[in-house]
């Protein structure tokens, strides 16, 4: 009686998954439960993703030439005795160099926008946190931005909001901050922010809320002028009855903010419990009236003595001192003024209504 063997056939094997996903074995909702191994490895896998993506666009993403209207600036004409006749230009900008900046008012901007400006990288990540945080909790915040993000939209970009934009800024930043030093971005920035009242920069907003260079601003008016740096359409305290509150508790918050980042004193803060009130707003300054035809007469002595051109003029940046003296010119519109309203009378004399006025100013002593 013969043996006689059965051969067995091979068990077929199932396809190997490379993630296990809904996962075999469970069933329900626990095959659909991703396992602590499958969470961290998604994490792994997203992180460097992103990690890739960052490096890709930081490679990419090169420091653009500065905006033209960020170099541009004002001529600045003054009287024989200093003080400021008028600006003139397309932009109300003169840049000036931050030991020209009352060092209270560089603290105050720090304090109000990035107190961690000397030790960041550019960016700050936990800045943007907090003042999210902050924002959803309705209290007083710095910029999610630092300093050295808002002086890149200033000089580099524009002011578009759009993500393009925003991944752009938190790149150059980065950039930014490793090929210049802090007191150049700090000086950049303080020269190109807008403070409203047309001033572009704090010389000019100085002087527009204040009627003073910056290196006089007092801790309490450089607080103001820092309050101005959320948006002077909101805080410039001469708009409205609600601009100047917003303005009054941004301003205290401000100095607070600089006591609990050690930038002042207790002491030194209790003495500011006035809110230094800005002066009165003023029309844009015109080239009209005598003004203009003093700017004219310096322009053309400034050409004929030096060489310079329309166009270089036209650029802006120039500071030129005259000898114009102030009180003289203003009698003399004065005088003027009561010669043609005693001597003409264009309602009765129809030819008077035709007389061009001029006067001139002769020195006695030596013609």
């Amino acid at each position: 009686m013969g043996t006689h063997a059965q051969r067995k056939k091979p068990r077929r094997r199932g396809r190997r998954r490379i993630v296990d996903y809904p996962r075999a074995g469970r069933s329900g909702v626990r095959r659909w439960l991703p396992s602590w191994r499958q969470l961290l490895g998604a994490a792994g896998l997203c992180a460097a993703s992103v990690a890739t993506l960052f490096v890709c666009v930081y490679v990419s993403v090169d420091i653009p030439d500065e905006n033209a209207a960020a170099r541009r600036e004002a001529n600045v004409y003054y009287w024989s005795d200093g003080s400021q006749m008028v600006s003139t230009g397309a932009v109300n900008r003169q840049n000036v160099e931050l030991d020209q900046i009352a060092p209270s008012a560089v603290d105050a901007v720090i304090a109000a926008e990035n107190e961690t400006f000397y030790d960041d990288a550019g960016v700050s990540l936990k800045g943007l946190a907090r003042a999210t945080v902050n924002m959803a909790r309705g209290r007083e915040t710095q910029g999610g931005s630092t300093i050295t993000q808002q002086y890149v939209k200033n000089t580099y970009l524009s002011q578009d909001q759009t993500v393009t934009r925003k991944v752009k800024e938190f790149v150059i930043a980065l950039k930014v901050d490793r090929k210049k030093s802090k007191s150049e971005i700090l000086k950049g920035y303080l020269n190109t922010s807008w403070f409203g009242r047309g001033a572009h920069g704090i010389e000019a907003a100085a002087r527009a809320y204040y009627g003073i260079p910056a290196k006089e601003l007092d801790p309490s008016q450089g607080a103001m002028l820092a309050a101005m740096l959320k948006g002077a359409d909101l805080y410039d305290p001469a708009v409205s009855s609600a601009n100047h509150e917003r303005a009054r508790e941004r301003w205290a918050w401000i100095l607070d903010r600089q006591v609990e980042v050690g930038l002042m004193a207790k002491k030194e803060r209790a003495k500011y419990r006035v809110f230094p009130e800005p002066r009165s707003r003023s029309r844009s300054t015109s080239l009209g009236g005598q003004t203009g035809y003093l700017v004219d007469v310096a322009n053309r002595y400034l050409k004929q003595q030096t060489g310079l051109t329309d166009e270089e003029l036209a650029r802006g940046g120039y500071e030129i001192h005259t000898t114009f003296d102030r009180t003289k010119v203003h009698r003399l519109e004065r005088a003027v003024r009561r010669v043609v309203a005693r001597d003409l009378d264009p309602e009765k004399r129809p030819a008077d209504r035709h007389v061009q006025v001029g006067a001139a100013s002769v020195r006695p002593s030596d013609g």
